[in-house]
């Protein structure tokens, strides 16, 4: 498993929530407009992109694209 970067995760979150400029500390909901169903999408498109699982008691603790690559990072390890 490569390295994931934040930058990768950003873009990520960029294409799934159709934004630009998406920076490490905004926040899903209150920043880049997403609705919980979005997360869960952007949840599941990173779980098969890098073939990990989340729990679903952890994406309560999700907020921003630093706290999901802090969490990739971990169940990539």
């Amino acid at each position: 498993m490569s390295t994931v970067s934040l930058d990768e995760i950003k873009k990520l979150v960029g294409m799934q929530l159709g934004k630009r400029n998406v920076r490490e500390g905004d926040r899903f909901v209150e920043d880049l407009g997403a609705e919980s169903a979005d997360v869960a999408n952007l949840v599941a498109t990173v779980e098969e992109k890098y073939g990990i699982l989340i729990k679903e008691a952890e994406i309560a603790n999700i907020f921003t694209p630093a706290d999901l690559l802090a969490l990739v990072q971990k169940r990539a390890a």
